[in-house]
């Protein structure tokens, strides 16, 4: 994971949690990333699994990132 996609994903992050991951969240292990976001989750997202959430963020910085350096159309 580069520091480009964590910068990336955590200021994606602020859209489904209450607040934004901070930079270094890549350096956080499973259990308290999984922590910060059931702790964050907004109101429409307060009942998925964080796994969920992560990956629906995920998703989008991978898009993100591809559009960036224009490997998407």
């Amino acid at each position: 994971m580069t520091k480009e996609y964590e910068k990336l994903f955590a200021a994606i992050s602020g859209h489904f949690l209450t607040q934004q991951l901070p930079d270094n969240w890549g350096d956080f292990d499973d259990e308290y990333l999984e922590e910060w976001f059931v702790e964050c989750a907004v109101h429409t997202y307060e009942y998925w699994d964080w796994a969920q959430v992560y990956a629906k963020i995920a998703a989008i910085t991978e898009t993100a990132m591809e559009l960036m350096k224009g490997t998407k159309s």
